[in-house]
């Protein structure tokens, strides 16, 4: 009986000390908008596939990877440069943020997600690049980086987050107002 009570409260106390240590999952940074547009999904598509051209298509490495007319998906690529406006790894964060883009087009409707920004910097620096990866919403969610104290790390990655926040914010409103405009025509 004694043994039984000893061997509760050990395995209470681990229980107790694994939920203590469990967190919950950061969150990465994604943007979605959804479109409504008095449109069939073959117009919307086709209306889509024209936003796309002037606006993502407009920045550097777009590209389409997949697009099906008839269901109503399109998936693309693309980046944004960034320079850091911080004096520490100014030069070896310099880089890019690549982003997915994923359209769904469905009659009257248009949703846009973006995701998986990921950081990479200038790796032709002499100490080499510095990498903050995947965006999180956070920044204390900000990844462990070679070379960069944790508040320059998040200092960085506040400044990655708002320039690409910005940026593609610009993007998601022109192409919005593009496919609005579809509807005039």
């Amino acid at each position: 009986m004694r043994a039984s009570l000893v061997l509760l409260n050990i395995i209470v106390a681990c229980l107790g000390r694994v939920s203590a240590g469990a967190q919950a999952p950061a969150a990465v940074l994604t943007f979605s908008r959804s479109v409504s547009v008095p449109l069939n999904a073959v117009q919307l598509f086709d209306a889509a596939s024209d936003a796309w051209t002037w606006t993502f298509g407009k920045e550097p490495g777009a590209r389409v990877l997949s697009s099906d007319r008839s269901t109503g998906i399109m998936k693309g690529t693309a980046r944004l440069n960034f320079r850091s406006q911080m004096l520490t790894g100014r030069e070896e964060s310099m880089g890019t943020v690549s982003y997915q883009l994923l359209i769904q087009i469905q009659a009257g409707e248009c949703r846009i997600t973006i995701s998986e920004l990921t950081h990479t910097g200038n790796r032709n620096t002499p100490r080499g690049g510095i990498h903050l990866m995947q965006l999180m919403r956070a920044d204390a969610d900000a990844g462990r980086t070679e070379g960069l104290s944790r508040t320059n790390v998040e200092r960085l990655h506040a400044e990655l987050r708002n320039a690409a926040t910005e940026h593609l914010t610009g993007l998601l409103q022109a192409f919005e107002a593009r496919l609005r405009a579809s509807v005039d025509r």
